[in-house]
């Protein structure tokens, strides 16, 4: 009998990558997506028909409805500049969705999976899970974000025992790929957003930041990994420690690899974006937990995940040219804007 999955957050960058990777590994899975289309927006039509879509805050559903045997929680305010907007309400949204998440489990009887973040960290380093944190003296919205992140762990780890459900978190590092929106912050389209329309590319800083980036793709199926092969009441990290860079070089491989004459720039964030910004702390993945219990590992190299990206802008790029070459040809023109609404990014 197929699993019947809820995945809150489901329509985001990560939340359909997921999606997909669940009706990959089974086809029949009774998969139920809610989402309130609050961040990243993008194409969803190829699980219409196949899935359950709600566009609906998921504090919305009711719990006498729920019948799912797992849930993964993906909802939460995202992005650097995503949650400048929310600063000051950050953290009780998040605590707000997990609660709420915690209310579907117990009624629903399902693992909860919690999608976490590796800000919680708080410090330079490459982090294992047990590494005892320490809240940096700083403040902003980045600060909110980590804090009600390592809250809601908290609550749901407590909510887990008194209410007998079980519940694996998750703790992201530096995700990237083909669909993430430069609009909320994110270093790696942003940079090819820059290259591409011959804007200078904005490093924050010295550009000494140092990043290990994993793949959305991995990424799903780490987070899958750890809802069916982990055990439960535990904190898995999920990303490639292999792929670490700068930002400075980041940079200048992203410029490099588009054939751009963009140039490279070293800015202040808070006169760009205001006093709540805060720029990350480095961020290197220790994932021994996750691969000594299950069979995951990431596979996809640096280079080869800025690659899919820069064809990906390629693609978005050659539609739009074809778009205004053959306005005046129909049917040329509507496939250029399928191939467009396919990349599209809000």
């Amino acid at each position: 009998m197929s699993k019947r999955i809820l995945v809150t957050g489901g329509l985001g960058f990560i939340g359909l990558q997921l999606c997909r990777q669940l009706l990959a590994d089974d086809s029949h899975t009774d998969l139920t997506v809610v989402d309130n289309l609050s961040s990243t927006r993008l194409d969803y039509s190829e699980l219409v028909g196949r899935v359950t879509i709600n566009v609906a805050d998921m504090r919305t559903l009711k719990e006498s409805d729920a019948r799912y045997d797992q849930i993964y929680h993906l909802a939460s305010p995202v992005g650097s500049l995503g949650i400048l907007a929310k600063n000051g309400h950050i953290a009780t949204d998040i605590i707000e969705l997990a609660n709420k998440s915690a209310a579907l489990a117990r009624s629903s009887g399902a693992s909860l999976l919690y999608l976490s973040s590796s800000e919680v960290y708080g410090r330079d380093g490459q982090h294992t899970e047990s590494v005892e944190l320490i809240v940096p003296a700083r403040r902003g919205a980045r600060m909110e974000y980590s804090l009600g992140k390592l809250t809601a762990e908290h609550v749901l780890f407590n909510l887990a025992m008194e209410d007998q459900f079980e519940v694996r978190v998750v703790r992201p590092f530096n995700v990237a790929g083909e669909w993430q929106s430069a609009q909320l912050g994110f270093v790696i389209p942003k940079f090819f957003d820059a290259a591409h329309n011959g804007n200078p590319l904005q490093i924050y800083g010295d550009g000494s930041q140092r990043r290990s980036f994993c793949h959305v793709s991995d990424l799903a199926r780490g987070v899958i990994a750890v809802q069916n092969d982990a055990p439960a009441d535990e904190i898995y990290n999920v990303g490639n420690p292999d792929n670490i860079t700068s930002i400075e070089a980041l940079a200048h491989t992203i410029r490099s690899l588009c054939r751009s004459t963009s140039s490279i720039e070293h800015v202040d964030p808070c006169k760009l974006h205001g006093k709540r910004f805060i720029e990350a702390f480095d961020k290197i993945p220790d994932i021994t937990r996750l691969t000594s219990c299950s069979q995951w590992t990431p596979v996809t190299t640096l280079n080869e995940t800025l690659s899919l990206i820069h064809q990906f802008y390629l693609s978005r790029s050659s539609a739009q040219t074809q778009i205004a070459h053959d306005a005046h040809n129909p049917d040329t023109a509507a496939a250029a804007r399928q191939t467009m609404r396919h990349s599209a990014i809000v």
